[in-house]
């Protein structure tokens, strides 16, 4: 694959994602993924730079953004399924009872 194919397809990724989080606001695990696939879309273009430009500056964004991205899913996947067994229901606007 050529250098402006991957980042067209990045490109397009990331709008796809930012779309699907724009139309479907409401459901908070479809949210989740979409975060984590535009972080996945970064790691790819940052990636596609570093095999054409030989930066090894990049190789510890992509570490870092894939750490940060893996911590992220854990802490929230283990709120949200305790949120679920205390309430029920995992709704944006049933999360708004967390706010103390």
């Amino acid at each position: 694959m050529t250098h402006e194919l991957i980042l067209t397809t990045s490109i397009i990724s990331i709008i796809i994602s930012i779309a699907s989080i724009i139309i479907n606001f409401r459901n908070l695990i479809i949210v989740l993924i979409t975060i984590e696939i535009i972080l996945l879309t970064l790691c790819l273009i940052l990636s596609s730079n570093t095999q054409t430009q030989l930066l090894t500056t990049n190789i510890i964004f992509i570490i870092l953004i894939l750490t940060i991205a893996a911590s992220e899913t854990a802490i929230i996947l283990s709120v949200l399924i305790t949120y679920y067994r205390i309430r029920g229901t995992i709704t944006v606007k049933s999360l708004n009872l967390l706010r103390g």
